[in-house]
C-alpha cells in the first residue's frame, strides 16, 4: 500500500499538521485515502517569532529557526508514525511543505523553512519539500498550489465547483464541469482568510483566534472601514497571483490605519470577518461574470470550523450553494495535508505538472527538492 504522509504549517503559525494517504492511481485520475491525522503546536515562542518575523532579519536567525521549525515537523512525523505503528500501518516517503516565512513572487522570491534533511535525520524516511521555488523559477507565482489536490477530490462530472480554502489566506480553485486536467482549472489567493480575523482576536482576547466567530458575533460591522479595506489594490489586480502575510499582515493594518488607531474591538473583529466573506463572495461573482459560473462552493481550511464566517460567505453566495468539505467527503483540516502528500507523490515519479493557468509558469514543473534517508 503506498502511504504518504504530508506535513503543513500554514500563515496562520499555528503549528504542523501531519497526516497519512494512501495515494493511487484510480481510472486515469488519483485515489487519495486519508488513514491518520494529528496536530503539533508550536510552543509558544516560536509561533510568536514565525508570527512577527521580520523580513531583513539576520541570516544566523533565519538558519535557527530553519532548525528549530525542522525539528517540530520531525517530531510530528515521529508522532504520526508511532499512531500509524498501532494500526499496522507503514510510510513509504514524506512530503513536507516547511513554513513560509517569506512570499514575494513580484521579486521572485519564497522562502519555506523546516530542514527537510532534520525530518530525514528524525524519522529516517525520504522526504520531499521546497515545492513552491521551481514554479517560480519557470515564470509562475509558486502559489496556489492547493488545485493539485482540489481536482482529484472535488472534481465533478455534473457541478462546475469553486473550492475555497481559508488558512491565513483565502484562495480559490474553479474546477468546471467534468474537468479532467489542471490546465482547465483557475486558481489564486483571494487575499486574507482567518490571518486579520486571528490578530484581531489574539488583540482583543488574548486568544490565538475566534472560536466559532463567537467574538464577531458580538460586534456590528463597521461599513466604512470595509469599504475602505475593500480599495486595497490587491484585490482588483488580474489573476494570476499569490499573497502572504508581507500583505496582509501588519502591513495592510498599517495601510488601513496610517495613524496607527486601530479600534481593537468585536466591530473590529466582525469587521474582519465581513472582510474575508466579502471579498470570497466578490470572487465568485466575477468568475461567474468572466464566463466561469458555480453551481457549488467547497470550503476548507481552518475558516471552515469558523460556523459565523461560513454562515456569512453562504449568505453572500446565494443562490450558490455552500458547503464545508466533510460534507464532500474530507474533513477540512486535511485538504492542507492531503496537498502536500499529493505533491510528494508526484514528485517521488518523476512528473511535471502544468500549473500555467493556475500560477503562470511558462512550461511543466517538476515541484519539490529530494532528501533521502539517512
Amino acid at each position: 500500500m503506498p502511504i504518504i504522509i504530508g506535513l503543513m504549517s500554514g500563515t496562520s503559525a499555528d503549528g504542523v499538521d501531519a497526516a497519512a494517504f494512501d495515494i493511487r492511481k484510480n481510472r486515469g485520475g488519483l485515489s487519495v485515502r486519508p488513514l491518520v491525522s494529528l496536530k503539533t503546536a508550536y510552543d509558544e515562542e516560536l509561533a510568536e517569532e514565525l508570527i512577527e518575523f521580520w523580513p531583513m532579519a539576520p541570516i544566523d536567525h533565519v538558519m535557527d529557526l530553519d532548525y528549530a521549525v525542522g525539528e517540530v515537523f520531525g517530531k510530528a512525523a515521529r508522532k504520526l508514525m508511532k499512531r500509524m505503528g498501532l494500526k499496522g500501518l507503514k510510510p513509504t516517503l514524506i512530503g513536507s511543505h516547511g513554513q513560509t516565512i517569506l512570499h514575494a513572487p513580484e521579486q521572485g522570491a519564497t522562502l519555506q523553512i523546516g530542514s527537510g534533511s532534520v525530518i530525514a535525520s528524525m524519522t529516517g524516511m525520504d522526504v520531499w519539500s521546497d515545492f513552491r521555488r521551481a514554479d517560480m523559477v519557470a515564470g509562475g507565482q509558486g502559489a496556489p498550489l492547493a488545485p493539485i489536490a482540489h481536482l482529484p477530490l472535488f472534481g465533478s462530472s455534473k457541478k462546475s465547483t469553486c473550492v475555497v480554502n481559508i488558512g491565513g489566506i483565502a484562495n480559490l480553485t474553479h474546477i468546471p464541469a467534468n474537468a479532467g486536467s489542471l490546465g482547465e482549472l483557475i486558481a489564486y489567493d483571494i487575499g486574507p482568510g482567518n490571518m486579520l480575523i486571528d490578530i484581531a482576536a489574539r488583540k482583543i482576547t488574548g486568544k490565538p483566534f475566534d472560536h466559532n466567530g463567537r467574538l464577531a458575533t458580538e460586534g456590528v460591522v463597521n461599513n466604512f472601514i470595509l469599504r475602505r479595506a475593500m480599495y486595497h489594490p490587491y484585490f482588483h489586480q488580474p489573476p494570476p497571483k499569490s499573497t502572504g502575510r508581507e500583505t496582509f499582515g501588519q502591513a495592510f493594518l498599517e495601510w488601513l490605519f496610517p495613524k496607527g488607531r486601530i479600534p481593537w474591538s468585536a466591530d473590529f473583529c466582525a469587521t474582519m470577518t465581513e472582510l474575508t466573506a466579502a471579498t470570497i463572495g466578490f470572487e465568485i461573482d466575477r468568475l461567474a461574470q468572466a464566463g466561469r459560473p458555480t453551481d457549488r462552493v467547497i470550503l476548507c481550511g481552518g475558516g471552515a470550523r469558523n460556523g459565523y464566517l461560513v454562515e456569512r460567505i453562504g449568505q453572500l453566495c446565494a443562490p450558490v450553494q455552500v458547503v464545508t468539505s466533510d460534507k464532500a467527503g474530507i474533513d477540512p483540516m486535511l485538504v492542507e495535508t492531503a496537498l502536500i502528500a499529493i505533491l510528494a507523490y508526484h514528485a517521488s515519479r518523476g512528473e511535471a505538472l502544468d500549473l500555467s493557468s493556475i500560477t503562470g509558469s511558462k512550461k511543466p514543473v517538476k515541484l519539490g527538492v529530494f532528501t533521502p534517508a539517512p
